[in-house]
Order: C-alpha cells, then structure tokens, then sequence
C-alpha cells in the first residue's frame, strides 16, 4: 500500500490523523487492494450483513494482524485470535499461515508505523486532556469500536462483530507498553 502521509508527519505534529481517519482509509486501501487481487470472489460484495462481506472480513483480519504488529503483540496470539474467528475459510487460511504473515509484515512497515504514531497520537492527546490513565484503556477500545462503525454500523451492539477485533491494548503492562510505544526509558 502506498500511503499519502508518513508516520514523521503525525509523530511530529504536521498532520492530524484521527483513529478513525486511519481505520477508514486503511479500509479502503485493504478493499481496493483485494479487489485488484485475483483472491476475491465474485460475489464478495453481494452480502447485506457486513460480518458476511468478504472485503470486511478480509480487512478485519489485515487491521488486527497490523495492530499486532504496532503494539508488538505476537503472531501466534493474532493467528489464535484468527483461528477462531468465523470467516471466510481463504481469508482465514492466508491470515494463519505464517509464511504469509512474515511477507505480509515486512512489506507493511509503512503501514505499522503510521499506525503506531496515529495510536501515539491519540493517547498523547488522552493524556494531555487529562483523562486518568486508570480510564485509558476504556477510552482507547470505545475509539476504537467508533473508529469502526463506519465500517461495521452495528458494531457497538453487535458482540460479534466486536469479538472479531483484536481489542488496542498493549503488551504486558499498560505502563510498561506506554513506555515502549513513546520510547521512553524503562526507569522513568
């Protein structure tokens, strides 16, 4: 993917790029992407449930697996996640096979670290409004579960749709992640 921003421009503040922003352009990125792909089925867009649509599916599982990879999560825990999931059984067996995660990540670097200075951002900006960091997680999730809805409407009432994300949480201790993510030193 090709993206018109860099990760410098929202790290230093050139650019705001919301949650949303992100997630909504990365959906159509993924989607166009697919449909130049010869991996689509005909009929992929034909379904009125958007948990049935192939391209969302398709793109759940691409956001999840980049998440994993901004937060540093492991592969085996987004492929466990993946496993479970009831999806279109293409899509599952490409985002379960490891050979294809590991191209998968090297050639979405870009894609990583824009979304790792959008996430940077968005907490930056909690923090700095003064949200308690014992309410952050809540905050990031309900972002993240708004940042979809264009995508999948009802996914604030539908718990399958919302089980199918891999919540934005991070690795270890959220203190410890925080530190990580802002490249802070570990003592500080």
């Amino acid at each position: 993917m090709e993206w018109d921003i860099t990760a410098d421009q929202i790290n230093e503040g050139e650019l705001t790029f919301s949650l949303t922003e992100f997630t909504n352009k990365m959906f159509k990125m993924v989607s166009f992407e697919v449909r130049q792909s010869e991996t689509a089925p005909a009929d992929a867009e034909n379904l009125a449930e958007p948990l049935e649509n192939y391209f969302v599916q398709y793109y759940v599982c691409f956001y999840n697996y980049m998440l994993c990879l901004a937060t540093d999560r492991s592969r085996w825990g987004f492929v466990s996640h993946t496993k479970r999931l009831i999806i279109d059984q293409d899509i599952k067996k490409r985002f379960t096979d490891k050979k294809y995660l590991i191209l998968l990540a090297e050639e979405q670097k870009e894609t990583v670290d824009i979304f790792k200075a959008v996430l940077k951002r968005f907490v930056s900006d909690l923090i700095e409004a003064g949200v308690s960091t014992n309410r952050l997680p809540q905050m990031i999730y309900m972002q993240q579960l708004n940042s979809f809805s264009s995508i999948i409407p009802s996914i604030m009432k539908n718990e399958k749709a919302r089980k199918m994300l891999v919540r934005i949480e991070f690795h270890n201790s959220f203190f410890g992640s925080l530190k990580s993510l802002f490249k802070l030193p570990i003592g500080g």
